[in-house]
């Protein structure tokens, strides 16, 4: 692949199908956010979580993360900085708050406060050694010398991808592991359906990463470009899916087949569900402790 600054983007002006593209995931950025933002709105009843506004932040930010492509590609008379802005900052706030939506869920299946502590220690440590060197590369790359700056930006860009990708499958890997022991406490067939629920949902999140990367690393830069914000918006709606099962899990109660899952429901507030949790665990132990107690008795 030949190094090139983001003036001089691979298969922009090559294939007359790639303009077409780009706007088509123009379009679902900006759809998806606006469901994302009402669903955000509609669905908590306490909006003062750590989990709400970053879900709320991630899903706004998708939008000037579009538009500064948008306007890098299609509009070039506007200023590559204010394009270089608008991307920098919907990404950042996309990819970051993400992770802490991961990591604010966590709260109700893991009660280790290190382990807490530390993931989120990773998540601020990620986002200085990631974002920063990129934000300078990617200015760099749209001066007057882009030259100086292209091989660099290319070169972080994965790195950043990669990252990203292994920071997110820890989270979701704790998620699922964690959810794994709660439910192997309790015997119920409804509860194994859960726990594939949430691995399927899970796995398709890890194929969504993998399809970013390959498409960074096949040289189609534009394309992904514009797909990673269409990637993080699915991934957000899949968090809802993902947070009525853990609301689900938390309260006891039967899981609803719809199509956001928890959408349009009240969602309880973290110290809620983290009170929840807490009983989730004590109720299985109890169970698990009857059933020994039960199994011990003669007959």
């Amino acid at each position: 692949m030949r190094e090139m600054s983001v003036l001089s983007l691979p298969g922009v002006g090559d294939d007359p199908i790639v303009p077409f593209v780009l706007a088509a995931f123009a379009a679902l950025i900006y759809y998806n956010a606006a469901e994302l933002l009402i669903l955000c709105l509609a669905t908590f009843k306490h909006r003062g979580s750590l989990y709400f506004w970053c879900l709320l932040v991630a899903s706004i930010s998708l939008i000037p993360h579009g538009s500064g492509f948008v306007l890098l590609f299609f509009r070039p008379e506007v200023s590559h900085y204010v394009s270089v802005c608008l991307i920098l900052i919907g990404w950042c706030a996309t990819v970051t708050g993400h992770s802490l939506v991961l990591w604010s869920r966590l709260h109700l299946v893991l009660q280790n406060p290190r382990v807490l502590r530390n993931l989120l220690v990773m998540i601020i440590v990620n986002a200085v050694l990631l974002h920063i060197p990129q934000s300078v590369l990617l200015f760099g790359s749209v001066s007057e010398n882009p030259n100086t700056f292209a091989t660099g930006y290319n070169i972080m860009e994965r790195i950043q991808l990669i990252g990203f990708c292994i920071q997110e499958t820890i989270l979701s890997g704790i998620y699922v592991w964690e959810v794994a022991k709660l439910l192997r406490l309790r015997s119920e067939r409804r509860n194994r359906r859960i726990l594939a629920q949430l691995l399927v949902i899970n796995i398709v999140v890890l194929i969504i990463d993998f399809v970013v990367v390959i498409i960074e690393y096949a040289g189609f830069y534009a394309v992904q470009v514009m797909f990673k914000p269409v990637a993080y918006s699915i991934k957000l709606k899949l968090e809802y899916v993902v947070l009525q099962r853990l609301v689900m899990i938390a309260k006891g109660g039967p899981v609803a087949d719809n199509r956001y899952g928890c959408a349009f429901d009240a969602v309880p507030s973290t110290e809620e569900l983290d009170r929840s949790g807490s009983r989730a665990r004590t109720c299985c132990l109890l169970e698990m402790q009857e059933g020994e107690v039960r199994g011990s008795k003669p007959s």
